[in-house]
């Protein structure tokens, strides 16, 4: 019965060994919870779109972006300073090859459904990823500190902007 079960079992003759035992499963156990959760979360992006670097208009507007702080993934919805959202990212590639997603540094060509570039954004304008209100509680009051540096920083600006018009957004 146990061996089909999903309980663990733990066993030692040194108690000081099940004990460790213990704690080295619940620390894996919670890192593999996390682990679920940064993959299925919208996670705080900042990026600028580079000057000189619009490759085409709309339909979708493809651009030359620079990552200034936390992920940009695919899928995810983009957003001015002013809260307005603009679109959304259909694609990203780096050297011709598309990507996932790109972190903190990185120049890539983003494909952006929704915008067009001279009228909703422009050459060195900041965007955000618009995160939604149900995964930003979870960042910042479940996983915070599982956060990167420059992902806290992008989060806590976000959260800043979204408050502006509602103090109790994400609360």
């Amino acid at each position: 019965f146990l061996q089909e079960s999903t309980v663990k079992v733990f066993t030692s003759d040194v108690i000081y060994r099940l004990v460790e035992d213990y704690q080295k499963y619940v620390k894996e156990q919670q890192e593999q919870a996390e682990k679920k959760i940064f993959e299925t979360i919208i996670r705080p992006g900042k990026f600028k779109i580079l000057p000189g670097c619009i490759f085409r208009q709309s339909k979708p507007a493809v651009v030359g972006v620079r990552v200034l702080g936390g992920v940009v993934r695919t899928n995810a919805d983009v957003m001015l300073e002013n809260g307005n959202v603009v679109g959304k990212i259909k694609g990203l590639q780096i050297e011709g090859d598309n990507i996932p997603s790109a972190g903190v540094g990185k120049e890539v060509a983003m494909a952006i459904e929704g915008a067009t570039v001279g009228r909703q954004i422009k050459e060195e304008d900041v965007l955000y990823i618009n995160v939604p209100e149900r995964h930003a509680k979870v960042l910042e009051h479940e996983i915070y500190d599982s956060l990167s540096t420059d992902e806290k920083e992008t989060l806590d600006i976000f959260l800043s902007l979204k408050r502006k018009d509602n103090p109790f957004w994400a609360k």
